[in-house]
């Protein structure tokens, strides 16, 4: 909600507020906020997305420490037994939370009729050329690896026997290390997902905060309710306290979301790898989010000053809304040089330069260079859009440009 719904006769006695209550963008300002708080639909949203960051970080760490049992069945015979060992061996070995029980059976298509009647998870039955796994509907990928790495294992075992080998001389020169000359496999991984949580709640909170600022000027603009407010307090007053309110707000609400995240993450019971990485990182994020919303917030109050109706708004903010794009595809998408570049670009950087900071190790100047261009730039977008807005807003009939904008007069 914005000044747009204050009574049109008691918007003079109700904004010209005596000194002593303070400035007047600041009383905009304390309206935007209040009146937003009051708001029961964004409580709820706000609520309801607090609720789905904790119950995902929960279900992701439940996932992750959760064992995968599965009762495997077989026919006749010691080799199923020895694989099923052998598979349950190489997973305490590389770590996997799977372990496997085996059910011995009388035959094996005593064993798949066990499967039907859903009394046995899987079947082990002798193949041709090694093993068959049966499943009912499906067979659990990860459970299909195991057993498949431990077939091999014992393949390369008998067969290094009967070459009169042994099975480190038969596998010698086959060892394949993954190195990387940037950062770890993990903490790439650790990246991607929380770029792609970055570059979300960018988005969300430009869209909640930002649009509606375009929004409001373009209604007060249209209802004429501009020029009873402008009597009441001055124009780059009123297009302050617009902004800061919804800067306000969004920041506000982007800390809760990151920092309730942060602490379910810090909760949970298995240690996140690289949370100090995410913990600073965190907050060079709020930092950048900050110049982003500040320089696209000038730009929509520019933007809705130069519409007549909110209809004009659907084609006129089309530029904002594909670097908001930008944004997203860049968390999800922008790898190596491509990367480097946006994390200096305006915006895109919000996101682009945490990304960066999660994948490796970035010398300090390179993020403080960014945010100080990002800074600079917002500060220049506000600058145009306090001159455009205070040149544009009393203008009536058809939608305004860019340049027949800036070539209006006071």
């Amino acid at each position: 909600m914005s000044t747009t719904e204050l009574d049109i006769k008691d918007a003079p006695s109700k904004l010209a507020a005596p000194k002593s209550q303070g400035a007047p963008w600041l009383i905009v300002t304390l309206r935007e906020v209040t009146v937003k708080l009051r708001d029961k639909s964004f409580i709820i949203s706000t609520l309801i997305t607090l609720v789905l960051i904790v119950g995902s970080v929960v279900i992701s760490g439940f996932m992750g420490n959760r064992t995968t049992e599965a009762s495997v069945a077989f026919g006749p015979g010691t080799e199923a037994v020895e694989l099923i060992n052998t598979a349950n061996d190489l997973a305490v070995e590389n770590d996997q939370k799977i372990v496997l029980t085996a059910n011995p059976l009388g035959s094996n298509d005593f064993a798949l009729d066990s499967l039907r009647d859903k009394n046995v998870d899987l079947v082990l039955t002798p193949a041709p050329d090694g093993y068959t796994l049966t499943g009912l509907s499906d067979v659990p990928t990860d459970i299909a690896s195991l057993l498949s790495e431990a077939a091999e294992a014992r393949a390369l075992d008998t067969n290094a026997g009967t070459l009169g080998v042994t099975l480190e001389q038969l596998k010698e020169g086959s060892t394949l290390t993954q190195a990387l000359l940037e950062g770890s496999q993990e903490r790439n991984s650790m990246a991607l997902i929380m770029g792609l949580i970055f570059s979300f709640l960018f988005y969300m909170s430009a869209m909640i905060f930002g649009m509606p600022i375009a929004n409001s000027v373009v209604e007060e603009k249209q209802n004429r309710v501009v020029e009873i407010l402008a009597t009441a307090i001055p124009i780059r007053q009123l297009l302050a306290g617009k902004i800061l309110g919804n800067l306000i707000l969004a920041m506000g609400q982007l800390c809760l979301f990151v920092g309730i995240g942060l602490l379910a993450l810090s909760l949970m019971p298995t240690e996140i790898p690289f949370i100090s990485v995410v913990f600073a990182t965190a907050g060079w994020f709020l930092a950048f989010f900050l110049a982003g919303f500040l320089l696209l917030a000038a730009a929509w109050a520019a933007l809705g000053a130069m519409a007549s109706r909110t209809e004009d708004l659907q084609q006129s903010t089309g530029p904002v809304i594909m670097v908001l794009i930008a944004v997203l595809f860049t968390g999800i998408y922008a790898k190596g040089q491509l990367l480097v570049v946006a994390s200096y670009v305006p915006v895109i950087s919000s996101v682009a330069m945490p990304i960066r900071l999660l994948n490796s190790d970035v010398p300090l100047w390179e993020p403080i260079a960014s945010l100080a261009i990002a800074i600079a730039a917002a500060w220049a977008m506000v600058l145009l859009g306090e001159r455009i807005y205070r040149r544009a807003i009393m203008q009536t009939g058809s939608a305004l440009s860019w340049r027949k904008a800036l070539k209006l007069e006071d």
